[in-house]
């Protein structure tokens, strides 16, 4: 009896044992997903983050994932070469804007191939090659919320501990200057979270340390010098870089790289269309305390 009784488990064992071999199989023989990439960018990125994001993005996408890398200063022809010595035939190939020529070239020698560059809007569309540029409208509406509710956590704070020391302003430090309907639509989604003040907009290369009244700070480029300095108000950071170096007053990251980007990016590098792509805002839980303003901060994300 008890070799009756075992005899389903082995079969079912048997089963699922063969399904994994099988589904196996079926992956690593799937057409590989080529992203180009290079040693800088792991540096900011993370290896162990990169490595992480590769094999989540092969499981969403259920084929294999292969990163190309090529020297920074690598000329179009060897970075096209690079992509075609490393997969014959790939399912498409992805490349960072600032490999555009190595991808129009790549397009040439490799016609049949899908092929797409992502960077950001308002940059030159590359020739042959399906362009996919960052959503900036969509980014900033979302942090306009996303400010705006830390703004009013660290207010509400402030304001148990000290009424006298009670924050209000909204910091927005710029890459570039943002266009006046640009702000519009971040102020916009501060608006639609109850934010009632003016941001204040910080010029591009500007200094600025944190003002006592700061509640949130909102850093489209790079705000090193602002990170080091600040003990003041928690920051939402549009960045490639690895949250895990990151100031533990950096509360939320907007990520628009090809990582990140990759799965709706490779859906519309073979439909043949250019577009837009939103950021992927990542909370970074370990450092927002409070369940409720992690879930209100997610929502907004969204």
């Amino acid at each position: 009896m008890a070799k009756l009784r075992k005899t389903p488990q082995k079969i079912f064992a048997a089963a699922a044992a063969l399904a994994f071999f099988i589904a196996g199989a079926v992956f690593y023989n799937r057409r590989p997903v080529l992203i180009v990439s290079d040693r800088q960018f792991n540096l900011i990125y993370g290896k162990q983050r990169a490595l992480i994001t590769r094999l989540a993005t092969q499981a969403r996408l259920f084929r294999p994932v292969k990163e190309v890398i090529v020297g920074e200063n690598a000329g179009a022809d060897l970075v096209s070469l690079a992509a075609q010595s490393a997969v014959k035939a790939p399912y498409c190939a992805l490349f960072p804007y600032r490999y555009y020529e190595g991808a129009e070239y790549y397009a040439r020698e490799m016609p049949h191939i899908p092929v797409a560059a992502l960077g950001d809007a308002g940059q030159k569309a590359p020739e042959g090659v399906i362009f996919i540029a960052t959503d900036v409208e969509t980014d900033l509406y979302r942090a306009g919320r996303c400010a705006a509710i830390l703004a009013q956590s660290a207010t509400d704070s402030a304001a148990a501990d000290s009424p006298a020391e009670a924050k209000s302003r909204v910091m927005v430090m710029q890459r570039k200057t943002l266009a006046e309907d640009q702000r519009q639509i971040f102020l916009q989604g501060a608006r639609d979270e109850g934010f009632t003040g003016v941001p204040a907009y910080l010029a591009p290369n500007g200094k600025y340390r944190p003002a006592e009244k700061t509640a949130a700070v909102v850093i489209l480029g790079n705000g090193t010098s602002f990170l080091e300095e600040n003990e003041n108000a928690p920051v939402i950071l549009f960045s490639w870089v690895d949250p895990e170096a990151t100031s533990s007053w950096v509360k939320m990251i907007f990520d628009d790289s090809p990582w990140a980007l990759a799965i709706p990016a490779v859906e519309m590098a073979r439909k043949g269309e250019n577009g837009v792509l939103p950021s992927r805002p990542r909370l970074l839980d370990g450092r927002v305390e409070s369940r409720e303003l992690r879930i209100r901060l997610k929502k907004a994300a969204q």
